[in-house]
């Protein structure tokens, strides 16, 4: 926003909107990403849910439950991107658009989940980035 208003200010008090995207294939994976988020949002919500037990799901921040629905779909739907990666962008994330206690909460959220999918074999910790081997 900044930057946009900057810009219409140097070139004359016209508004012009930066490109939203460097790269087009950024802008394929965003459409993907909100595409696979809306198809899996009813089974996201339920796995979050389930690991939300002492929160009534009513009152977790909007925001956080659309930043752990959208980890969820990188994490079980996009499987070339390495869980940690997920993992710190959106928690960076939470710390950016949602409340000021919502890093602490995605991230023990979303640590259950990637635990519990590594138990049950939903996800491979060396294609994760999560092994030990790959934190060394």
């Amino acid at each position: 926003m900044i930057k946009t208003l900057k810009n219409s200010q140097e070139s004359g008090g016209e508004l012009v909107l930066m490109d939203l995207y460097k790269d087009p294939a950024d802008k394929n994976f965003a459409i993907e990403l909100f595409r696979r988020c809306i198809l899996n949002h009813s089974d996201f919500h339920n796995i979050i849910s389930a690991k939300t037990q002492n929160w009534d799901v009513d009152r977790i921040a909007l925001m956080d439950m659309i930043i752990m629905e959208m980890a969820l779909t990188e994490i079980l739907k996009f499987p070339e991107i390495p869980v940690k990666v997920s993992l710190n962008e959106y928690i960076e994330l939470s710390k950016i658009y949602s409340t000021p206690k919502s890093k602490i909460f995605v991230n023990g959220v979303l640590d259950k989940l990637v635990e519990e999918f590594i138990r049950d074999k939903v996800i491979s910790p060396a294609v994760s980035g999560l092994d030990d081997k790959s934190s060394q």
